[in-house]
């Protein structure tokens, strides 16, 4: 890492106990005792850092075996996952032509969880706790490598914002999905595919913007404690931080705070709510409807398959949400609190929802979309496409929606 000089305590004086970064909550902290000291390192005197939280509810070994197997385990595995989900679901929407308005929302939605996946990876693949570290270096490994160097020195940790604007994507395609069931015959007209666009290019990337602006606010500060040689990584007050507190510190909490996830979380159960009910309203006074005034077959298995995805959503961002709250009425659940450890342990937690989220869509696109369905075997079985076309007929009969046009089409 180049030069990570430590700031002034005296601008920020909490900062020195952090032991995760704020926008992300990935754990820089390794001690040790060997003389693998990483550049730039400061020697400094201070307390044993099991004791800096003794009201705390997770102990520190306790923290660290968790952190380890988050970034470890948990994080590589679902970014395989995620990644290689997404990319299939980008192919097929692709395939299935972007001038289709659901088409180029989850198109979207596909790229920018495919962007945080890699922003997550990318943060936590060579955290010097990480299980992956130990196994392919010396147990006592305390540098950082250099894709960790890499991520923090240009400031790439803005990745993260990209989760921002996928959770923005799912309110917006919650409520094209509800006006689409409230006004069947407006939906075309005043949602065209245009105006979609510019939708999402307008929320989207401020969302991403105003992440960087919030995650350039720290550099990474490094000190040896010079009696028992444990290394700690911290955050530190960027020059760019002290020039701009005010700008930054706005557009953090809104970027970083409970604003934003509240707002996409609120759309979404409201637009979810109001599409079911308007759903089986529908259903129920399907034969007394004339056919210009219903949604077809295929609106309704796209709205069902959307309230699918929308529950997901939904169910991964309580723990944010929760954590966020809980926050507010113990003060010492933060970073560098008294409850810093069982923070951080519920950061880890949400951050874990959140890589579920930005994984499993493409789960929900095959089970409900029949033509998203047939394009993946055709994809991926191509030598057994006769059999797989008649498999599906048969599917497609006993489901119900063989009068019907296709999901997609």
């Amino acid at each position: 890492m180049s030069n990570p000089a430590i700031e002034s305590s005296t601008t920020e004086p909490e900062m020195a106990s952090r032991t995760d970064m704020p926008s992300t909550g990935m754990f820089v902290v390794q001690n040790s005792t060997v003389g693998n000291v990483p550049e730039g390192c400061v020697e400094v005197y201070m307390s044993n850092v099991s004791s800096q939280y003794p009201d705390d509810l997770v102990s520190q070994k306790a923290y660290l075996t968790l952190s380890a197997i988050f970034s470890g385990v948990v994080v590589p595995v679902f970014f395989l996952i995620g990644f290689s989900t997404n990319f299939v679901n980008m192919i097929v929407f692709y395939k299935h032509g972007l001038r289709e308005r659901f088409n180029l929302c989850v198109f979207v939605l596909a790229f920018t969880d495919t962007i945080h996946m890699c922003g997550i990876f990318l943060t936590y693949v060579q955290s010097p706790n990480s299980l992956i570290v130990k196994a392919l270096t010396s147990p006592e490994t305390t540098t950082l490598g250099p894709v960790m160097r890499a991520v923090l020195d240009y400031k790439l940790l803005g990745l993260s914002g990209f989760y921002s604007a996928s959770q923005l994507i799912s309110a917006i395609v919650a409520f094209e999905r509800c006006y689409c069931v409230v006004r069947p015959l407006k939906s075309h007209t005043v949602l065209s595919t245009k105006t979609m666009a510019g939708i999402i290019v307008i929320v989207c990337v401020p969302a991403v913007a105003g992440y960087f602006v919030s995650t350039s606010r720290w550099n990474l500060g490094c000190i040896i404690d010079s009696a028992t040689g444990s290394i700690t990584f911290v955050p530190k007050a960027s020059r760019f931080y002290l020039q701009n507190r005010q700008l930054v510190d706005a557009v953090n909490s809104i970027m970083q705070g409970f604003p934003l996830p509240a707002f996409c979380i609120t759309i979404v159960t409201v637009m979810t709510i109001i599409t079911v009910v308007k759903l089986k309203q529908m259903t129920r006074w399907r034969e007394d409807t004339s056919t210009a005034g219903r949604l077809s077959t295929k609106e309704v298995t796209l709205t069902r398959m959307l309230v699918g995805t929308s529950i997901l959503f939904m169910v991964c961002s309580t723990p944010q949400i929760v954590v966020f709250i809980t926050g507010l009425f113990v003060p010492g659940l933060k970073l560098g609190g008294y409850y810093h450890h069982t923070y951080s342990v519920g950061v880890k937690i949400y951050e874990t929802a959140a890589l579920i989220n930005s994984s499993f869509n493409f789960f929900v696109y095959y089970k409900f979309g029949t033509k998203f369905r047939e394009t993946v075997d055709k994809m991926f079985l191509c030598g057994n496409k006769s059999s797989g076309n008649k498999l599906e007929h048969t599917h497609t009969r006993m489901s119900g929606f063989s009068n019907g046009p296709s999901v997609w089409g």
